[in-house]
């Protein structure tokens, strides 16, 4: 009878651990992004609720804002760092301000398939080009989403590196991506995504690069007839968190927080490659022309990047040691 009380015990004071917000107020957790709502980072965002919600017996309440709901990359940046939002996911546009060394990671042709950006990404060694970003924001990159393969999206199709230079093309807010394409030799136009759906109705611009599966999540393909697989640079998406929020997490909760979120983050590699080749499908069956270059055009386009390597190099700390990093990981 003793033995079976002392277990009663033990395993109620094991749900009162874990129940003990829930039992007064709970953890409120906002998530913000920038992707559609059937975009599969927006999906991990909802695999990460369930599973947190649940096994944390209520210990957590978390309120999804995909799509820009709460503002673009600079507002969901600002908001994680001052703590207002617990959870954002932001591209490397978003964090090299704070952390130079995390634009290596936009280098052009440096990844060349899906397994090779699992090689190189679910690589602990990985974190090392983190630089000193953990201690400029006091936020913690808890891992990455797969934003993917960047490609080009026009309203003329693009045969050649001639139609290519004919292009005036919206980019992020980066300074990589703006040297990218002078490479390629465009005209690059830095505009924020929120502004994106109308520029391209208004040919303001020609085209715009993201992967597949943003471009079918947004709408784009509406008001852009044309693509190219040039797949120039491969994009993933920094899972970051407050650090204040997560430091005073008790440790039973953060351990479940930390696994809920590390099998959201290989649930979107998991569903993304299938999602880029569903989107190609759709896209195409909405009459979207999409070209595959050929050996010698793809070779053209690398060819182009040699001086954006050079820049690169002399520019950001780290590059030329990311991109041998990606290299031994082929």
């Amino acid at each position: 009878m003793i033995k079976k009380y002392s277990l009663l015990v033990a395993a109620t004071a094991c749900f009162l651990l874990i129940g003990v917000a829930a039992a007064g107020q709970p953890y409120r957790v906002i998530f913000g992004n920038y992707f559609g709502p059937t975009h599969p980072n927006t999906k991990m965002m909802e695999r990460f609720r369930e599973r947190l919600e649940k096994e944390s017996n209520g210990a957590f309440r978390i309120n999804l804002k995909p799509n820009n709901e709460i503002g673009g990359e600079e507002k969901l940046k600002e908001l994680v760092k001052r703590g207002t939002i617990q959870i954002a996911m932001l591209g490397g546009t978003a964090v090299k301000d704070d952390e130079p060394m995390l634009a290596a990671w936009d280098q052009p042709y440096v990844i060349d398939g899906w397994d090779h950006a699992r090689a190189v990404f679910f690589d602990p060694e990985v974190k090392r080009f983190h630089g000193k970003y953990e201690d400029v924001t006091k936020c913690y990159i808890q891992g990455y989403v797969v934003n993917g393969f960047r490609v080009i999206s026009c309203n003329f199709s693009l045969n050649s590196m001639a139609d290519i230079r004919r292009m005036k093309l919206r980019v992020p807010l980066n300074e990589v991506l703006i040297k990218v394409f002078e490479g390629l030799g465009t005209n690059p136009t830095p505009m924020p995504m929120t502004e994106l759906y109308t520029a391209l109705e208004t040919k303001v611009v020609d085209g715009q690069d993201n992967p597949y599966s943003t471009v079918k999540a947004m709408g784009w393909w509406e008001v852009q007839p044309y693509m190219l697989d040039s797949r120039h640079s491969f994009s993933v998406t920094n899972v970051v968190v407050n650090g204040k929020f997560y430091d005073g997490l008790p440790a039973d909760l953060r351990k479940l927080f930390d696994e809920a979120l590390a099998d959201a983050i290989e649930y979107s590699w998991s569903i993304s490659e299938d999602d880029e080749n569903e989107s190609i499908a759709f896209l195409e069956s909405n009459g979207i022309k999409i070209v595959f270059p050929d050996d010698d055009f793809k070779r053209q386009m690398i060819d182009s990047q040699t001086k954006v390597y050079e820049w690169m190099d002399a520019n950001i700390p780290g590059n030329k040691e990311f991109r041998e990093f990606c290299r031994e990981r082929r």
